[in-house]
C-alpha cells in the first residue's frame, strides 16, 4: 500500500506538470520508509510505523522477494527527480542482494531471510 501511495504522489507530480506539493509529500513519505532498509540483511522489513519511522521486525526474519523488490521504480524515479542518490542506493542494494541469492535455476526464491 505504501508504494502505491508513493507511486501515486510521483505520478501526480508528473501529470500535474511539476506541482511541488506532490514531490514534497513523496519525499516525506520516502524518508519515512527509509528506516525499513536498516535491517541486518539490508532488505527492507515489510512493516514500518510511518509516524515513528520505526521498523516492525518479522519474528521469522523473512521477507517476500516480491514485496522488497516492488519499490524499485518509485525510489529510482524519486532519486532522479531530486538528484539524490540515497534512494537509488537503497533500491540498488536490494537488487544486489537478490542477485546474490539466486538459485541454481537462476530464479529468485519466494522468501529471503
Amino acid at each position: 500500500t505504501t508504494i502505491r501511495v508513493l507511486g501515486g504522489l510521483l505520478s501526480s507530480y508528473h501529470l500535474s506538470g511539476g506541482d511541488s506539493i506532490y514531490l514534497e509529500r513523496a519525499t516525506e513519505l520516502a524518508d519515512r520508509i527509509m528506516p525499513a532498509f536498516n535491517s541486518p540483511s539490508g532488505l527492507p522489513v515489510t512493516e514500518i510505523n510511518l509516524g515513528t519511522r520505526t521498523p516492525v521486525e518479522d519474528p521469522n526474519n523473512v521477507v517476500s522477494t516480491a514485496e522488497v523488490s516492488t519499490i524499485q521504480l518509485e525510489l529510482r524515479y524519486l532519486s532522479h527527480l531530486l538528484e539524490n542518490d540515497d534512494y537509488w542506493d537503497k533500491a540498488e542494494n536490494v537488487m544486489k542482494i537478490l542477485k546474490a541469492a539466486k538459485l541454481p535455476t537462476g530464479l529468485a526464491t519466494i522468501f529471503l531471510g
